[in-house]
């Protein structure tokens, strides 16, 4: 091998720049805990324990038509219209400014407006024309104040604004929340959740998501919502759109309150509410409450968005940096590590550290699409220490792109580091290569990235010089 190094660098010198080519890559090895399963072919690539990504997701049939029940006489085309503008609305939301920042902003507009209307000017103006000067400067500072300045507030549902949520937002958040808890199942086999605890349950999606994983462990489902009209049409759902009926789940409370009880609950769910909570005190009061609830797992989820998944990191850093041996934690998904997010480490990457899921819509009015897709940011916490094996692979985090003979993955690794790699069969092996090609964004791979592989040069000449070399060749020919 040494020689064939020295062969190569060697022919190096001499060749013009322009004929080299690097063809460098990663060094990877596939987990050994799997290597002799592939080899025997007792597994195939295509169903490593990496792949935790879902195809569609489907809600039950019969939640499919109890939210087709609970429409009751409002017009269908009307529902579908708000639901676009719903949905429209709490995507491009942003979360309520602070203090300091709203204090800062309005420094720097009184800077500009100063230098558009200096203060000097005053001194030469009458009374009445002075009045007059300062009206026109303290409308302008509003003014320019409201533009520059999100304004947050929090949504009120009513009864009607329940409904278009929950048949506007309910299925998408179903397919997200299915997508983040069953690969929770998925990696910890062993755990059995026996209660459940939801703050901002909404119409109850998270619920409907736990129960069809755990239904035969969960015997209490705890929900709190400030919205009464979101608890009633949570609670009718469960007794599918009859309020003389019995629910279909046991044990399920609502409520539109913290319990001020500190009872353990083992899985809890914080989905899609961040943005509705008026300032970073209160973000961070509602997560330390709900961490010391938590026995088991947190599930954090906020939509996809640049904003969304600023909120989910914040929540992540401040429950990683509590300081308390009881409420020590660590990250289970999607990072594989503990330390700062690489995306928000550099400044100059806007893009969100986000996943996608298909789910298919309510087939209501003039829906007649399959498939919808949902772009989500989340975190999933474990309380102590984690002891999943597997937790070091690296994630995909954008989708992976196959190509001739090679497979380009983007992925985030153990040292929280933004990685891409391009797989070979050549250079990574035949199973490497083709769990590579079978995985997508959001999967993980089973593997453990080395240092780069040496950088062969190789030297390729021009057609036009091939051509030349030919000639030459078959002029000596026929001389001799």
């Amino acid at each position: 091998m040494n020689v064939g190094r020295k062969l190569i660098t060697s022919l190096q010198y001499g060749v013009p720049k322009h004929l080299l080519r690097n063809t460098c890559k990663i060094a990877v090895a596939v987990d050994e805990s799997l290597l002799t399963r592939l080899d025997n072919n007792e597994l195939k690539p295509r169903q490593h324990p990496g792949i935790v990504k879902l195809g569609r997701v489907e809600l039950p049939s019969n939640l499919c038509n109890v939210l087709e029940r609970v429409i009751g006489d409002y017009p269908v085309k009307k529902i579908l219209k708000d639901c676009k503008e719903l949905d429209q609305y709490i995507h491009s939301r942003h979360p309520p400014i602070e203090q300091l920042e709203l204090n800062a902003k309005t420094k720097s507009i009184m800077e500009e407006v100063d230098r558009r209307m200096p203060p000097e000017q005053l001194s030469l103006l009458g009374e009445e024309d002075g009045t007059r000067w300062r009206r026109k400067r303290e409308n302008l500072i509003k003014r320019l104040t409201a533009q520059r300045t999100y304004a947050w507030k929090p949504i009120e549902y009513g009864t009607y604004e329940s409904l278009v949520y929950a048949i506007g937002r309910g299925v998408r958040e179903y397919g997200v929340l299915t997508s983040i808890l069953n690969e929770l199942k998925t990696r910890d086999v062993g755990f059995q959740p026996r209660s459940y605890f939801d703050f901002g349950s909404g119409v109850g999606t998270g619920m409907w998501a736990a129960s069809n994983l755990w239904r035969d462990s969960i015997f209490e489902y705890y929900n709190v919502d400030s919205s009464r009209s979101m608890n009633d049409l949570s609670e009718l759902i469960l007794r599918e759109g009859n309020e003389n009926k019995q629910m279909v789940l046991r044990n399920v409370y609502h409520r539109q309150f913290l319990p001020a009880i500190e009872t353990m609950y083992d899985l809890v769910v914080l989905s899609y509410t961040l943005f509705e909570l008026p300032s970073s005190e209160s973000r961070k009061e509602v997560l330390l409450n709900l961490w010391k609830k938590c026995n088991g797992y947190l599930v954090i989820a906020e939509e996809g968005t640049r904003r969304g998944y600023e909120l989910v990191n914040e929540a992540r850093d401040f429950i990683l940096n509590l300081q308390s041996e009881e409420l020590k934690g660590e990250v289970f998904a999607p990072c594989s590590h503990n330390l700062a997010c690489p995306r928000l480490a550099n400044i100059a990457d806007r893009t969100p550290c986000n996943f996608e899921v298909a789910y298919a819509p309510l087939r209501l009015g003039d829906i007649n699409d399959e498939r919808h897709t949902a772009r989500y940011a989340y975190v999933v916490l474990k309380k102590g220490e984690i002891s999943d094996a597997t937790r070091n692979w690296p994630r995909l985090v954008r989708p992976t792109l196959p190509r001739s003979k090679h497979v380009v993955c983007r992925m985030c690794t153990m040292d929280a580091k933004l990685q891409e790699v391009i797989f070979t069969q050549s250079k990574h092996g035949r199973h490497a290569y083709r769990c590579a090609k079978a995985s997508d964004w959001g999967d993980r791979l089973p593997i453990t990235l080395g240092g780069p592989l040496p950088t062969v040069r190789k030297t390729f000449k021009r057609k036009e010089e091939r051509n030349d070399n030919e000639q030459i060749e078959q002029l000596n020919n026929n001389l001799t």
